[in-house]
């Protein structure tokens, strides 16, 4: 006698077709969006045009006066390209920006036609501080005037071009 195996009554049974449940599925894909939104970090990438210093001759059409900012480790020298204008030594190992920017903006009123300035740095000096005197003298903001008395974002040298410090003593 034969003995039929304990499973063969599975087989002859007709097969339901999977079901595929989407509703689990979409609910999962929901909530992962709506985290990743609510997580994500939303930067702002600003491009800014630098202009290399020209060794060259200033033609007649460039303005006389041209803003130089040397990033020294002592501190900051500002000069016109022949002349030491002022010296501005850190503070208590940091940067002076505000002193910085005070500057940039009494050489602005004296000069109010020139845009464009220069920003040397020596080799010794970190990178962050370049950005920093560059931001210091790009722009600023003063008090307003009137009732409202809102700060008003002024231009001062928007045209900064960058570069190596010249090597030796200052002008």
């Amino acid at each position: 006698m034969l003995v039929k195996p304990f499973l063969t009554g599975q087989r002859n049974r007709p097969k339901k077709p999977v079901e595929l449940l989407l509703v689990p599925m979409i609910d999962i894909f929901t909530v992962l969006v709506t985290f990743l939104l609510m997580t994500a970090v939303f930067s702002r990438i600003t491009i800014i045009q630098l202009d290399l210093p020209s060794a060259a001759a200033a033609s007649p059409s460039e303005p006389e006066f041209r803003l130089e900012v040397i990033v020294k480790k002592e501190g900051f020298e500002l000069t016109n390209g022949r002349d030491l204008i002022a010296a501005i030594p850190t503070v208590n190992g940091e940067y002076d920006l505000k002193a910085l920017t005070e500057m940039a903006v009494a050489l602005k009123r004296e000069h109010p036609q020139t845009e464009t300035a220069s920003v040397l740095m020596d080799p010794g000096v970190n990178y962050d501080y370049l950005i920093r005197a560059m931001d210091a003298i790009r722009d600023t903001e003063l008090p307003g005037n009137g009732a409202d008395a809102r700060p008003v974002k002024v231009a001062l040298f928007p045209k900064i071009a960058v570069g190596d410090a010249p090597v030796g003593d200052t002008p």
